[in-house]
């Protein structure tokens, strides 16, 4: 349902200084009591206080001043005459009898409950040794304060905390600062009372309360930095209002773990003390807090969520166990951590205005998160894994006419949830990268550095970081970048012989879309963007650096090769005949680096299903592939052959499709074989797990026979973590019954959350219709925990086998599936994007009839892609199915 949200902005005249706040969570009834002070600023009369409340119960409010007289200081005290709530603002108005004006502490209590919607004071469930635990936790971004503590729940509303925690002996609490008192309370109870934290937004603040333990470490001393600051200007507030320690000094770093798992927190623990240490260089402002905790949490939305000073973290973004921990979790785990920790700089110490600048958040840390990885684990070539992946996702997304802009308006919580996006994140990074390379990366990093200095503490907008690179680089950034942030999509460029003139080529700009519908009516429409676009090239022997601002350019040079060389600038490229033939002529002679492959054969795949060339064009270019290494470039190929399959599985040329498949995986899965071999490439790890799985998928019998071979004794002789997933997959696919049970036991005893995912995704792999009801069932059954069933969800609905299915339980379901998970954040439209796989006209039109009938709160925009995406299938198949199909019977 598309009905217009109203605004749920506060009024701008009374804004928060400070909040003294004191929670008393009860983890036997899971409900709070609460009690603050939040001092408050009122810049004209009013008789009125809004501010944000949801699903809190507000006992008492009253008001109290002291105002000068004439011999001192007289107290004014107001008591609320009425509490009026508004449910889709998300508000609460306190309503006085006189009107006031001036500086107020605003005193509520309130009782709420510590909720299982994993938003805002929510609990957590995990077993030890046979018994079942509780901890209570918070996640307040982006709008859920507001279900914690009645507050001014906006960016901009900084304010200084100060939390107590009344909660049982056994417990301990966690909040962004160091505790500084415990108190005894009552019979088996105490009061932690944590110092003042920095002045923040509160989507920032933390509390955590349960049983844990944890491993810890202490930070190098910083260097002496340009730039330092002590405490008292650093904050609003007293001198010392969070114990001084802003000052390059060591910071002590804890990896928090619920009992039994610590052993699993030292590689996050390096991690994260590698990181502190390199953003305090990099950033050249010092970490300002005299700790740092990362908690683990058995049950979490997202990946982590970088609360200053207590970064709560999904348990296999942060945990790493030795013996079972694939390779490819190590580095998410990394990763995660690298990113939520550029956000104690970039969101934490300078913070967005409002959400529209989103990416200024996300865009950033995902940028730093590559950056500082790649000085910390450099055999990685984490850079290159980023092209394959982040930077590929945001290409495809912003390909859909139904994206939408890196700088968004948004008012209501819901399409606030909406735009935590691969827009958001892996487009912004993809802009940060691009402005990068084009400024130089010292200018950059210093431009990044003055943007820090000078908003510390404060709000900003996307126009305050361009002012800063500006500044320093002399550059025209404002212009040139708001060109690529405040409008959709992104340019194709394509390349073509000049003919009769002494340069020879032309290249051209348009806007790139995935859906031939939507070239369609870009052709017909003539008011063409033009992007200012930073664009290296080859020429000869030369790499040449432009900046495309007009539609059309010449090029210089006889022989033109690549363009965009390794995939620098956000776009897409298109190759005339004689260029395409020699750049695969240069592949199979491994004349060109690893990005450069990766991106032409990515762009022919994506020209293909938006109808600029055919797809029998791309298919014929893979083949000059068949004596490729490099993992990163695999990954495309396979993406692109499983995107056409996805096309043309029922027809009646899928074995002669698979035997094009095969032609590729099958030599490559049998040279890397399933061993790992001693001193191997980094990356071979990977090429192993996807060549194994593609030839695998496609019907290899030697890859099937031995993967069950293995899996059959892995009691005995365990499997190499890394290729785990694989294994268990392949075993699924072609598995019956018995398979399905053993799979379900494995699930439900495995402690490990990383392994217990590993069974899950086997148990959405079978191919018989009948397990894979049963795997449907299961999702939804009490041994799945609620962060778990959307992904498995969308895994079986990935699944051709259960497509179908899957979506027929989904509408079934889906009142269980609201209540869940209808509550804001991002579950749905993660849950629903296996619906734009859908390829035949009724399944559309069943989506948008279902849809028109059942709200699905925060995934509007996510439907209207995924319906983009069915009818770009449709089309596409329509188009290219003959030409496919002479193309197999030619070669296959």
């Amino acid at each position: 349902k598309n009905k217009t949200k109203k605004s749920a902005r506060l009024p701008t005249y009374i804004s928060p200084i400070s909040y003294d706040l004191t929670i008393h969570p009860d983890l036997e009834s899971f409900t709070f009591s609460g009690n603050e002070i939040i001092k408050i600023n009122i810049k004209k009369e009013t008789n009125k206080i809004i501010l944000h409340s949801k699903d809190i119960d507000i006992k008492t409010a009253h008001i109290s001043s002291k105002q000068k007289v004439v011999s001192g200081k007289k107290k004014i005290e107001q008591f609320a005459q009425k509490i009026n709530y508004d449910t889709e603002s998300e508000t609460v108005t306190i309503i006085f009898k006189n009107k006031i004006k001036g500086d107020f502490d605003l005193h509520l209590s309130f009782l709420g409950i510590i909720n299982e919607n994993l938003r805002g004071f929510y609990r957590s469930k995990y077993i030890l040794n046979g018994e079942e635990k509780y901890l209570a936790t918070t996640q307040f971004e982006s709008t859920d304060a507001r279900r914690a503590f009645p507050c001014f729940d906006e960016p901009e509303h900084k304010a200084i905390f100060k939390v107590s925690l009344i909660i049982a002996d056994k417990h301990t609490a966690i909040s962004n600062t160091l505790p500084v008192t415990t108190v005894e309370h009552s019979a088996g109870y105490k009061i932690v009372s944590f110092a003042p934290s920095p002045c923040m937004s509160t989507y920032l603040l933390a509390f955590i309360v349960g049983e844990f333990e944890y491993v810890e470490g202490i930070t190098k001393p910083a260097k002496e930095f340009l730039w330092s600051g002590t405490s008292s200007s650093l904050v609003r507030g007293p001198k010392n209002s969070f114990a001084g320690e802003v000052t390059n000094k060591r910071i002590r770093v804890r990896v928090f773990t619920t009992p039994g798992k610590k052993h699993q927190a030292k590689f996050a623990l390096d991690v994260a003390i590698k990181s502190i240490e390199f953003y305090n260089e990099y950033f050249n402002i010092p970490y300002p807090l005299p700790t740092l905790d990362l908690i683990a949490i058995p049950d979490f939305e997202s990946a982590a969520m970088e609360n200053w000073g207590a970064v709560t973290f999904r348990e296999t973004a942060i945990l790493v166990d030795e013996e079972n921990s694939s390779l490819s979790n190590k580095q998410w785990v990394a990763i995660v951590i690298a990113h939520e920790l550029a956000h104690q700089w970039f969101g934490n110490l300078v913070t967005m205005r409002w959400w529209t600048d989103l990416w200024l958040n996300e865009g950033f840390a995902s940028y730093m998160e590559n950056f500082c990885i790649d000085k910390i684990f450099p055999e990685w070539h984490i850079w290159n894994l980023y092209v394959s992946d982040r930077y590929a996702l945001a290409l495809r997304l912003d390909a859909l006419s139904n994206s939408h802009p890196i700088e968004i308006k948004v008012n209501h919580p819901d399409e606030i949830s909406e735009i935590f996006d691969m827009v958001s994140y892996a487009k912004g990074s993809a802009m940060i990268r691009q402005l990068a390379e084009y400024m130089g990366h010292e200018k950059f990093r210093d431009g990044l550095r003055h943007y820090l200095k000078k908003h510390s503490y404060k709000n900003t907008d996307t126009k305050d970081l361009w002012d800063s690179f500006e500044k320093i680089s002399k550059k025209p950034i404002n212009k040139m970048m708001s060109a690529w942030t405040k409008e959709t999509g992104y340019p194709l460029v394509t390349l073509s012989q000049k003919l009769g003139s002494r340069e020879g080529w032309i290249i051209d700009q348009e806007r790139f879309f995935s859906s031939r519908i939507e070239v369609l009516k870009y052709k017909n429409n003539t008011n063409k963007k033009i992007w200012p676009i930073p664009l290296k090239y080859e020429s000869g022997n030369d790499i040449i650096n432009i900046l495309m601002t007009k539609k059309s350019d010449i090029l210089i040079g006889n022989s033109i090769g690549k363009i965009n060389k390794e995939e620098e600038s956000f776009l897409r490229v298109r190759y005339d005949e004689i260029t395409l033939n020699k750049l695969g002529k240069e592949i199979r002679e491994d004349k060109l680096s690893v990005l450069d492959r990766l991106g032409i054969i990515r762009d022919l795949f994506a020209l293909a299903e938006g109808g600029y060339i055919r797809t029998d064009v791309a298919l014929q270019f893979s083949l000059n592939y068949k004596n490729e290494k490099e993992y990163i470039v695999w990954t495309e190929i396979s993406s692109g052959i499983n995107r056409i399959y996805n096309l043309i599985s029922n027809e009646n040329f899928e074995n002669k499709y698979k035997s094009y498949a095969l032609s590729l995986f099958s030599p490559l899965a049998k040279e890397i074989g399933f061993e790992k071999i001693k001193n191997e490439k980094h990356s071979n790890t990977f090429l192993r797990n996807l060549a194994i799985y593609q030839a695998g998928y496609y019907g290899d019998k030697n890859i099937i026979n031995k993967a069950i071979k293995l899996f059959k004794n892995h009691k005995e002789i365990p499997i190499d973590a890394n290729i785990r997933t694989t294994i268990y997959r392949i075993v699924a696919q072609n598995g019956i019954e018995n398979n399905w049970k053993l799979f379900e036991k494995l699930y439900k005893e495995e402690t490990l959350h990383e392994e217990k995912d590993r069974f899950g995704y086997a148990l959405t792999s079978f191919n018989n219709k009948n397990l894979i009801k049963k795997t449907l069932d299961f999702i939804m059954s009490n041994d799945v925990k609620d962060q778990d069933t959307p992904h498995l969800l969308a895994s079986v609905w990935q699944n051709k086998k259960g497509r179908e299915l899957t979506w027929n339980f989904v509408k079934n379901n889906w009142h269980i599936i609201l209540k869940k998970y209808g509550e804001g954040g991002h579950f749905l439209s993660r849950l629903l994007t296996p619906l734009g796989n859908h390829i035949n006209i009724k399944d559309l039109n069943d989506a948008k009839k279902f849809f028109t009938k059942n709200s699905a709160p925060g995934a509007t925009r996510a439907l209207e892609q995924i319906y983009e995406k069915i009818e770009s299938n449709i089309v596409w198949i329509r188009d290219d199915k003959k030409i496919i199909k002479n193309w197999l019977e030619k070669n296959y």
